[in-house]
């Protein structure tokens, strides 16, 4: 029997996705690469690897945490759903570098969209054992299958929220500078 937790944590999920999606529609390439702040992390062309692109990421950022743009937070959601998954329920072997980095919006939101429909799908049918049980994780110590959930779910939505608060941010910009 599905468990009440998994209920929870899948009507969170969906309500959080659904806020963002709903927030993140008409999303411009212009406004998705957009960055708030001369420093800011953001994706770009990767040096390395011809035709394809990159983010700035460290598992420790420098204090303060630098200010992102509204595509790396999109990029940085994308990657958490499908490695976060795929340690804890596939293979475990790919790493961030292995994974698209999309560089327009409609691209991005698509990647977004199926990122989350493994997650989705597992709450459907989750019992309190699927919950407690132990996965693998890319950061090394294992981690139950419910608080790789609670992350992801955690992510969404603080993201989510930066994600909105950004596209007020360039709404007002794009205001205050006659564009319309």
């Amino acid at each position: 029997m599905v468990s009440v937790a998994a209920q929870m944590l899948g009507a969170s999920w969906q309500a959080s996705g659904l806020r963002l999606d709903q927030r993140c529609g008409g999303l411009t390439d212009t406004e998705y690469l957009w960055c708030p702040a001369a420093d800011a992390w953001t994706i770009r062309p990767d040096p390395d690897r011809p035709g394809r692109w990159t983010y700035e990421y460290d598992f420790a950022p420098p204090p303060p945490a630098p200010i992102t743009s509204i595509s790396w937070r999109i990029v940085h959601l994308i990657a958490d759903n499908e490695i976060y998954w795929e340690y804890a329920f596939g293979p475990g072997k790919r790493t961030f570098p292995d994974l698209e980095v999309p560089h327009t919006a409609r691209r991005a939101l698509d990647l977004w969209r199926a990122s989350r429909k493994p997650v989705t799908k597992w709450l459907q049918t989750a019992t309190d054992q699927d919950l407690q049980e132990p996965r693998p994780s890319h950061l090394g110590a294992e981690k139950t299958a419910g608080e790789v959930v609670r992350i992801l779910l955690d992510e969404q939505t603080h993201h989510g929220a930066e994600i909105a608060l950004l596209r007020d941010l360039y709404l007002r910009r794009e205001e205050s500078a006659g564009v319309s």
